[in-house]
């Protein structure tokens, strides 16, 4: 039986949240700078539902060491207080130095070298961003709307259409991932197209990935479809959750209900 709780603080050791990236957004110039922003018009993003506007829920598995990673963080949704005091990183990718959270890193480790043995060559080239840093790049934001004569409250709107409010992103949370490859650094569409993203549909889940923004889930999510954009959620989980169909909005919705 999955219960589910109310969101609580992390206390398990261990980069749209997520880009809300239009058509095509090149990674030189995009990662882990003002590449995450919230959906918006602008952005062709959808309002999001009342499903990613929920106040907050995580699954609980029964053991306990899995709770913390269903924890949902979205636009409407906060990570945790006190998150980033216990959070335990590391680097994931060498060849980029990105970082996840250590459990999250270690498997991805896995991933990218199973995916290597079959030819296929992984890329991290977006993971743990801190709210510190994403408050920095915010706040850089809304000062160039604020020389432009905005108000307070015209340049924070202004802001959060190009980069994420700080706590609101799932990269603060170290448990997600934007995954390319060096032949196709493009955060767009496209990248699903690719035999890279078209390994990762089919084996991320086996090393507890879920793709984050699936297709037609962008009312829900309130992000559009990001073939790129990964979660850890843990082996267990990612496969019941890619098995449902749902995207992790619905999931835990789905569950509280049964709960």
């Amino acid at each position: 039986m999955v219960k589910l709780v109310g969101l609580f603080t992390k206390d398990k050791d261990s980069s749209s949240g997520s880009t809300s990236i239009s058509s095509s957004t090149s990674i030189s110039s995009s990662v882990d700078s003002t590449s995450e922003p919230a959906s918006s018009p602008e952005s062709g993003s959808a309002s999001t539902s009342d499903a990613a506007s929920a106040t907050g829920t995580a699954a609980t598995t029964g053991g306990g060491d899995a709770d913390w990673l269903l924890t949902l963080v979205n636009n409407n949704v906060k990570l945790p207080d006190g998150w980033e005091e216990t959070l335990e990183i590391k680097v994931a990718d060498t060849s980029t130095g990105k970082e996840l959270a250590t459990v999250a890193a270690d498997a991805f480790i896995n991933m990218k070298n199973a995916a290597a043995a079959e030819g296929i060559d992984l890329m991290l080239c977006s993971g743990y961003r801190s709210v510190e840093y994403q408050q920095s790049l915010f706040d850089a934001e809304k000062q160039k709307w604020l020389d432009k004569g905005n108000s307070e409250e015209e340049a924070y709107n202004q802001a959060k259409t190009v980069v994420a409010v700080p706590g609101y992103s799932e990269h603060n949370s170290g448990l997600a991932a934007d995954i390319v490859t060096p032949k196709h650094q493009n955060l767009d569409e496209a990248f699903g197209k690719t035999d890279a993203a078209k390994w990762l549909f089919e084996h991320a889940p086996e090393y507890g990935f879920i793709l984050r923004y699936p297709e037609n889930k962008q009312a829900i999510t309130g992000i559009i479809y990001e073939p790129w954009h990964y979660r850890y959620v843990g082996v267990e989980n990612a496969k019941a959750i890619t098995a449902s169909g749902l995207c992790l909005e619905e999931y835990l919705d789905e569950n509280l209900q049964k709960a």
